[in-house]
């Protein structure tokens, strides 16, 4: 009987931090927490002298719970924030990719912001020159936001001529897709309270808006790629744009979200990545990346590291260098 009651009040209180976890944005989260805490106390109370009035009521609310979490469904449909209203599409027809709904925002703050979508931009894929890796972090160095970008060829930010008909770097960003009246939430993102989006974007939006009003450090790191890589790389995020598109998924704060994205779809280009931790610890990620060789590793880490933060750079206002340019000249000096 003692194992009976260990299991119920286990029940309760996963339920009650599933509960908690879910509702965490509102201010009923502690009451569903107590309530599971409560009812299971009370089955586990009643467990030896009257086990089906224990139990009854207690399974009933596991089975009512459990179905009501396996109706929830990720919707395309929702009221969103501005910035997640679209989610980016593309197709890709030999050696040319066209994508849809590609973000560039002109940021003056936080919340204050002229909202542009770029309906087809289409780029060509022989002219990939390079992959960087953004990481931005914000308090807790361990924990970061992971952005991928493409550069090419005779666009300023690979090293070519550039000009006017120069292609500016495509960057993808995976985030949690808000609706209106939502707040970001790490444990509510454990929990089903979130859609899943992939962003295409210019990075004078997506970078842009990290270094100058979120307060974030931003570094930017070369990825050591072959053309095939890259491309493949590229044809990784479109697909995912597109699934996404046709069935939407749940955010995840471990399983599912920028870094773990960011690996499977390395993986993908047929590359070898084994799971580490680093992967969920993102903030690790770049040192990880450096010891696998998509980092240069004829260099030190630390001196890499200590070149990559773009903040200075990308604040360096009024300015007639274009912005991915900017964020790609040498540091100053220390």
């Amino acid at each position: 009987m003692a194992w009976a009651q260990a299991g119920v009040l286990l029940l309760g209180v996963l339920h009650a931090a599933a509960a908690y976890a879910y509702f965490s944005r509102s201010r009923h989260a502690l009451a569903w927490a107590a309530g599971w805490l409560v009812l299971a106390g009370v089955a586990a109370w009643l467990l030896p002298a009257r086990p089906a009035w224990a139990m009854l009521p207690f399974a009933l609310a596991v089975l009512l719970w459990t179905l009501w979490w396996a109706s929830i469904r990720a919707l395309p449909g929702r009221r969103w924030v501005p910035e997640n209203a679209h989610q980016a599409t593309g197709e890709i027809e030999g050696r040319f990719a066209t994508l849809h709904q590609v973000r560039d925002f002109t940021w003056r703050s936080r919340h204050d912001f002229d909202a542009r979508w770029q309906e087809a931009v289409r780029v060509d894929l022989e002219a990939l020159e390079a992959v960087d890796l953004f990481v931005s972090t914000w308090g807790d160095p361990r924990i970061a936001h992971l952005i991928v970008s493409f550069v090419f060829r005779d666009d300023p930010a690979a090293g070519g001529e550039g000009g006017a008909g120069a292609m500016s770097p495509i960057a993808f960003s995976i985030e949690t897709r808000r609706e209106t009246d939502e707040s970001w939430s790490g444990l509510a993102g454990f929990m089903k309270a979130f859609e899943l989006i992939v962003i295409a974007a210019r990075e004078s939006d997506v970078i842009r808006v990290r270094t100058h009003f979120r307060g974030e450090t931003v570094r930017r790191f070369r990825l050591r790629t072959t053309p095939g890589m890259r491309r493949r790389l590229f044809e990784g995020y479109v697909r995912e744009m597109n699934a996404l598109a046709h069935r939407p998924r749940f955010y995840n704060t471990v399983f599912a979200n920028c870094t773990t994205e960011v690996a499977r779809i390395v993986r993908a280009t047929g590359r070898r990545l084994p799971w580490a931790w680093p992967i969920v610890v993102s903030g690790y990620v770049p040192r990880y990346f450096h010891a696998k060789g998509l980092i240069d590793p004829s260099r030190h880490f630390a001196e890499i590291e200590a070149e990559a933060d773009i903040g200075e750079r990308a604040r360096a206002e009024p300015s007639t260098v274009p912005f991915s340019q900017r964020i790609r000249q040498p540091a100053r000096p220390g």
